[in-house]
């Protein structure tokens, strides 16, 4: 992690100065001058392990240097060749809004190691978070197992597929104690896995079958209130966003709601003002009809509560 760590902030970041913490790189270049001036088996297993990070021109200037080194490397680094990464497993949350990629690796030694991405739905499938624990990953699967989560094979390719998507973004405004820090260490592992797999698809759960759900609340007494044309139009937008899944409300994704471009304008201030009351009826009819269990709908209806006294003063 530390090598990752140091490879991510030797990058140009445009956002740095936005950070709330900013690191001290370790000068690669210094490190191949070094290799170069004095060549030990010390220096050259710190370039080789950045050789196996960096890309670009950084990563040719370290293959470079190795080159021109005869002499031994330390067997930890020799090992990382070898490293297999060699099974994956998708866990998905029952309200849709995120996934989490578990990537197990073995190194030759028989030691084994996890690699656990975050992928965000809510915000077009960015990598949210990542992290590598010293655990096999059948041990990463109990540990992270819980009734909201379903734990399924994947192929690997598929899973090289769903975070190469996610390291195509150039920008990371979120950081974590581990990310974009391991970001480096990610895009190897992934590196080592085959081509050719699908990238993850939002549910399709059809506008004829969306408008009929829609068409079913408001033709039921928890709808029914809500008697304006306007409201039916709102509402259809307001499920086509975030996951698109008309059935499933984390609090996540209401509060993405409530501070979307949707409310801003395009409808009568009055059906506005009513975005809140509608999704707390719609939401618990939605939920009922999925299977969703009644805590995470009241964490749903929590995030309606504490944002509604701000709307309504605002």
């Amino acid at each position: 992690m530390f090598a990752s760590k140091q490879v991510e902030a030797a990058k140009p970041d445009p956002l740095a100065k936005f950070r709330s913490r900013q690191e001290d790189p370790i000068d690669v270049d210094y490190l191949v001058k070094s290799l170069i001036d004095d060549p030990n088996p010390g220096s050259a297993s710190v370039v080789a392990l950045f050789a196996e990070l960096v890309d670009g021109d950084l990563q040719l200037r370290c293959r470079e240097a190795l080159n021109a080194y005869n002499g031994p490397l330390m067997s930890w680094v020799t090992a990382l060749r070898d490293v297999d990464v060699y099974r994956a497993v998708h866990l998905s949350h029952v309200l849709g809004d995120f996934d989490q990629i578990l990537l197990g690796a073995r190194l030759a030694d028989g030691q084994e190691a996890t690699c656990a991405v975050w992928v965000d739905h809510l915000d077009e499938s960015e990598i949210a978070d990542a992290a590598l624990f010293v655990v096999t990953i059948d041990d990463a699967v109990d540990e992270l197992s819980n009734p909201d989560l379903t734990a399924t094979e994947m192929s690997l390719a598929d899973a090289r597929a769903w975070i190469d998507y996610g390291l195509r973004r150039t920008y990371v405004f979120r950081e974590t104690a581990t990310w974009p820090d391991c970001r480096p260490l990610v895009r190897w592992l992934v590196g080592r896995l085959p081509g050719g797999g699908d990238f993850y698809q939002l549910p399709m759960s059809g506008r004829d079958a969306s408008k009929a759900l829609l068409d079913e609340f408001f033709a039921s007494e928890a709808g029914a209130v809500f008697d304006c044309r306007d409201h039916q139009y709102l509402l259809q937008e307001l499920v086509e966003s975030g996951t698109a899944d008309p059935l499933r409300w984390s609090a996540a994704r209401v509060k993405q709601v409530l501070e979307s471009s949707l409310l801003e304008g395009g409808h009568p201030l009055k059906v506005l003002l009513d975005v809140p009351d509608l999704l707390r009826a719609f939401i618990p009819f939605a939920h009922a009809r999925s299977g969703i269990r009644e805590g995470l709908t009241a964490r749903a209806l929590a995030a309606l509560d504490r944002a509604d006294p701000d709307r309504r003063s605002a």
